[in-house]
């Protein structure tokens, strides 16, 4: 047994390893469509939490939005931007005293001469104006030096990047080569410059941000990182990129005199996670031609500058027609200018998303299917699959508490994947288990009923094939047993040269198998010890009264003392009634054992009850038992039975009883063969189609009256 469970809890470790390895292989086969599930659970975790007053991330209305839009284009009276328009726009933002100005688009190359040198004079005169670039990006991971062939683009960059401490060997940032730059007597007057390069996940949704790309040997950032490090006094030598984390050392936060240090999470790839502050229309928006006629009036100027000072300005082209549009997880049409926004609001606001490392996420699927496992061993399928429920409802409550409180984002489809793996498969290895164990279960009750079939027509052998008939006397018997084997048995025999009829009625203790062997050996014994005994009393002088007392009593107490010696250790005994009926006489000598009273049936009245003259047999050695005798009259019956008559039951558990035997008794029968009937008859019309509660044995012996002879 102890065998058997070792195995069985292998088996279930290796189909939690299964599953565990089959829900990695899912997300390494079809990345396309079990990571976007992944990403979308967390999608749903997040927007719920938008959408509570409790929770909702406040948006830090220093990052305003100055949006190109159609109403702007409409009150200029042009379809079009020229560079004049912007320089006019960077001199009044200049002059309302904002804090930086982002312009998230790329101005190519020389169009006009005289808006050219406008816009890098206006740009070289703010001072604080940063313009976008984007790179052709490389996931592999690997350092690319650029391929541009103008060396002055070479140039610029090689100035542009950042020689950021790298502690952390395990990163696999995205590479830069063929820069697209702002023409670079713009970009070199502008404060600074950063890629716009948005990289979605395998939906198409924008979530994540990535902060640094490799260029050569050092890095190149970030739009809104290249800002935020400005805006926050970080200096550019100070950052290091430690493992799954970029650290901004000793940054000072606006309206705070202490300095402190700002680690950026971020995936292998330098990704970081943007925590979206809500949809598009939730920031703070101003139309681009607001702003550009901003300056044709003094007063009007002075409350700009009250609204605008101090802000960070981002400028972006959401006029229709724009392809500047994407998808993020709390709008489907939301400007990736937004994005940037975001991306600066989350630094700023230090309102980051973490998610657990490798290391982490593996002990959280390893913990999940160790509380299946545990699950697994318990015998209920229904407490099975409930508790795996629960368990996955638990972690799935654990990951929105974890995103609400701590801003943090468990994995919960490949680990809910797991689990229902494990589910599945541990019900499929507990339904093949439990086939198995019918399947064997089924052919071990054939074999037990082909050997209790077997054991069944042993039995029968032991009961008499035919019955003695002497002349002047009817007898006759039943055996129904409960089961295929039986403890009850009855024996009628010859002894004396067919001068006496042995009368043998017995019940051993319990059912079944063990009852049976029992009834065996008690019966075998009881006939040879008699036969035996009665033979050798032959050649003795005493009267026949006195030889068969004495031949009765031998007999029992051998047969008893057998039993209790021989077989004491089991516990088994039985109640016994054993008769020498002289056929002559009538007269019957007998020894009750604690059996049943056989009764004497005489005018169809009770005319007298035999009484135990002793206790069961086999109980213990050299026990006492006493000899007493009977006159069967002519007309008079012998009724011996077991307790399996009287103690019949209904359906409802009422007992047959000794009152409706009597009733059966008391009516005439003109055989034995009748009055077996009618009795068995009484009893299965009582019992009205009940199992039988016990063995069933009767025995009638009936001498005729003498007008029958």
């Amino acid at each position: 047994m102890i065998i058997d469970k070792q195995i069985e809890r292998r088996i279930t470790l290796l189909w939690i390893a299964f599953s565990f390895f089959t829900a990695h292989l899912c997300f390494f086969i079809l990345p396309n469509v079990f990571t976007p599930w992944h990403e979308q659970t967390g999608d749903y975790l997040l927007r719920f939490k938008a959408g509570s007053a409790s929770f909702r991330l406040p948006y830090d209305d220093t990052i305003v939005m100055v949006d190109i839009d159609n109403t702007s284009l409409d009150a200029l009276g042009t379809y079009y931007l020229n560079r004049s328009h912007h320089a006019r726009a960077i001199r009044n933002l200049a002059a309302m005293g904002v804090s930086v100005q982002m312009y998230d688009f790329i101005f190519g190359g020389r169009r006009h001469p005289q808006e050219d040198t406008d816009l890098i004079q206006a740009t070289r005169n703010a001072g604080n104006v940063y313009f976008g670039m984007a790179f052709e990006l490389d996931s592999s991971g690997t350092s690319l030096q650029t391929a541009d062939s103008d060396p002055l683009l070479r140039s610029f960059l090689q100035q542009a990047s950042w020689p950021v401490a790298n502690d952390w060997k395990g990163e696999k940032f995205f590479a830069g080569r063929h820069a697209l730059v702002t023409f670079l007597p713009l970009s070199e007057a502008a404060r600074g410059t950063g890629y716009l390069n948005l990289h979605p996940d395998p939906d198409g949704v924008f979530r994540r941000l990535p902060m640094l790309v490799r260029f050569g040997n050092d890095f190149f950032p970030s739009f809104s990182l290249r800002v935020a490090c400005d805006y926050l006094d970080v200096p550019v030598d100070n950052i290091v990129v430690k493992p799954r984390r970029i650290l901004l050392p000793q940054v000072k936060l606006p309206n705070r005199s202490d300095r402190t240090d700002i680690q950026i999470p971020v995936d292998r790839h330098g990704n970081m996670r943007i925590n979206f502050a809500g949809p598009w229309g939730r920031m703070k928006h101003y139309h681009f031609s607001d702003i550009f006629f901003a300056s044709e009036g003094p007063e009007e100027m002075v409350l700009w500058r009250k609204e605008l000072s101090g802000k960070i300005v981002l400028v972006s082209d959401v006029s229709t027609g724009s392809t500047d549009v994407g998808q993020v997880p709390t709008d489907p049409d939301f400007p990736l200018s937004g994005i940037h926004a975001n991306s600066l609001h989350t630094i700023l606001t230090r309102s980051f998303l973490t998610e657990p490392s490798d290391w982490l996420v593996l002990l959280i699927e390893l913990l999940l299917l160790l509380a299946v496992t545990l699950l697994s061993f318990h015998r209920s399928a229904v407490f099975f699959t409930l508790g795996t429920a629960g368990v996955a409802a638990a972690y799935i409550c654990l990951a929105g508490l974890l995103v609400f409180t701590c801003n943090m984002l468990l994995p919960v489809i490949r680990p809910l994947l797991m689990v229902f793996f494990a589910l599945i498969t541990l019900h499929i290895a507990s339904a093949v288990k439990n086939a198995h164990t019918h399947a064997a279960t089924q052919r071990a009750r054939e074999v037990a009923e082909r050997d209790l079939e077997i054991g069944r027509k042993i039995q029968s052998g032991f009961f008499p094939s035919a019955l003695p008939g002497p002349a002047g006397w009817e007898i006759n018997a039943s055996f129904q047993p409960a089961r295929q084997v039986a403890g009850d048995f009855y024996d009628l025999f010859w002894l004396e040269g067919k001068k006496t009829i042995g009368v043998v009625i017995a019940d051993v203790c319990d059912k079944g198998v063990g009852a049976a062997l029992f009834m065996a050996l008690i019966r075998s014994l009881i006939r040879a010890f008699s036969i035996q005994d009665f033979e050798q009393s032959r050649a003795r002088q005493d009267a026949d009264d006195e030889r068969q007392q004495t031949s009765l009593l031998n007999t029992i107490r051998q047969t008893n003392n057998y039993i209790a010696n021989t077989h004491g250790d089991t516990g088994m005994f039985a109640t016994l009634f054993l008769g020498a009926l002289d056929i002559q006489t009538g007269m019957l000598t007998y020894v009750n054992c604690g059996h049943e009273p056989p009764m004497i049936i005489r005018r169809e009245e009770i005319n007298a009850r035999l009484k135990p003259t002793g206790p069961a047999l086999g109980m213990m050695p050299d026990l006492g038992f006493e000899v007493a005798q009977v006159r069967l009259l002519p007309g008079d019956t012998l009724f011996a039975f077991t307790d399996g008559l009287t103690d019949a039951q209904d359906p409802s558990g009422e007992l047959f009883g000794r009152e409706r035997l009597t009733d059966a008794l008391r009516k005439p029968a003109a055989d034995t063969k009748t009055l077996v009937d009618d009795i068995l008859q009484a009893v299965s019309s009582h019992i009205a189609g009940a199992e039988p509660f016990d063995d069933l044995t009767l025995v009638v012996v009936r001498r005729q009256s003498d007008n029958r002879r």
